[in-house]
């Protein structure tokens, strides 16, 4: 495990070359490094950088956003408000790269996440002050499986998450990449940098949402088959908004924002939602009331079956060295052996997006 922070760094331009500088240090091949690249509107005006990173069969695209929209379809990047709100870094993964995409833009790559119904490249993001002083957490594991993972504290004790992986399987299936953000494509942009609207526009990372921020790279059934083929999964409702991110298949996850735990899509999966915080005051049941250590839970993917009527589910795997915990006893940033006192086995601890608000003390573990 490696971990690395990066400390006063001034917007979205700067992270992202924390990012591929951390990247490079563990092994990521660059493939496309931080290029100046166009607006997407056509206007001929440079307003961010492509970052491209390969590690195995993992294929990273990231994209800065300096006041315009870097996908299709993204809220709050209006002419009104782009210049108060637009700012932040996309994600998108694929099975390739081109550093010369058919239609010009930095997504279209090779087997990209799509929107099923508009066929649109879809993905991950995170907001990202303009001009902050910010804090960047890089973690990087090789065991079980690959992961780079950036977290990025836009004020003191405020999270926004951009992850991707190699699936830890079970059973042998074609795909395997997953990645994960704080926030969609979409709805990546706030409509104010309070702390209060970061958070209620926000998901757990790795976890099931009304607006799908985690995606999975696996041929299902006949899916692949389909026209147009469905290649990813995705962790949200099976709906036609292009909010909602939905690809075709329904990813599971047991970590869930609670307001979908009640609905028709939500998959029949073991999932972690009575035990999640309730409320900002609520510490969760995750937490051993005699000595107040909280226990790692795994975060296990399920993957709807064919006929994607009956809403049938299979588990594929895991989210490699990452735990579900609670944070009711421990400091955002901080490591922890998990077999006290001695152990050896340390994990660093993050809130998906800050300890004590609307997602309660709901945590993350990483291995170290």
């Amino acid at each position: 495990m490696t971990y690395q922070k990066y400390e006063n760094l001034g917007g979205p331009n700067d992270v992202l070359s924390k990012m591929r500088e951390f990247a490079l240090a563990n092994g990521w091949s660059i493939l496309e490094n931080l290029t100046p690249d166009l607006a997407i509107d056509e206007t001929g005006v440079v307003d961010g950088l492509r970052l491209s990173i390969q590690k195995g069969n993992i294929y990273a695209h990231f994209r800065t956003a300096n006041g315009e929209a870097i996908f299709q379809t993204q809220n709050n990047a209006a002419k009104a408000t782009k210049a108060k709100c637009a700012y932040g870094i996309g994600l998108v993964c694929s099975t390739g790269y081109s550093s010369t995409p058919p239609s010009g833009y930095w997504f279209d790559q090779p087997n990209a996440t799509k929107h099923k119904a508009t066929q649109q490249v879809i993905g991950a993001g995170i907001s990202v002050k303009k001009d902050a002083n910010l804090r960047l957490h890089c973690n990087a594991i090789t065991e079980p499986e690959i992961m780079i993972m950036f977290s990025l504290e836009l004020e003191e004790g405020l999270f926004q998450h951009l992850a991707v992986a190699n699936v830890q399987k079970v059973g042998a299936w074609a795909g395997g990449t997953i990645y994960s953000g704080s926030k969609n494509s979409v709805t990546m942009f706030p409509v104010d940098w309070s702390p209060t609207t970061i958070e209620n526009l926000s998901n757990h990372l790795f976890g099931m949402s009304a607006q799908a921020s985690t995606f999975l790279r696996c041929d299902i059934d006949a899916a692949p088959l389909r026209n147009p083929p469905v290649l990813w999964a995705s962790a949200g409702p099976d709906g036609s908004d292009i909010s909602q991110c939905f690809t075709g298949k329904i990813l599971g996850l047991p970590v869930t924002n609670l307001n979908v735990l009640g609905e028709a899509w939500f998959p029949k999966i073991p999932h972690y939602a009575y035990l999640q915080s309730q409320s900002a005051t609520d510490v969760g049941r995750n937490v051993n009331t005699l000595n107040c250590i909280s226990v790692n839970i795994p975060l296990a993917l399920y993957v709807q079956r064919d006929p994607d009527s009956l809403r049938n589910y299979s588990q594929v795997g895991y989210v490699p060295g990452m735990n579900c915990i609670s944070m009711r006893n421990v400091a955002p940033g901080q490591t922890y052996e998990i077999s006290y006192p001695q152990s050896g086995n340390l994990y660093q601890v993050f809130p998906h997006v800050r300890r004590g608000g609307a997602f309660g003390y709901d945590g993350i573990s990483v291995k170290q």
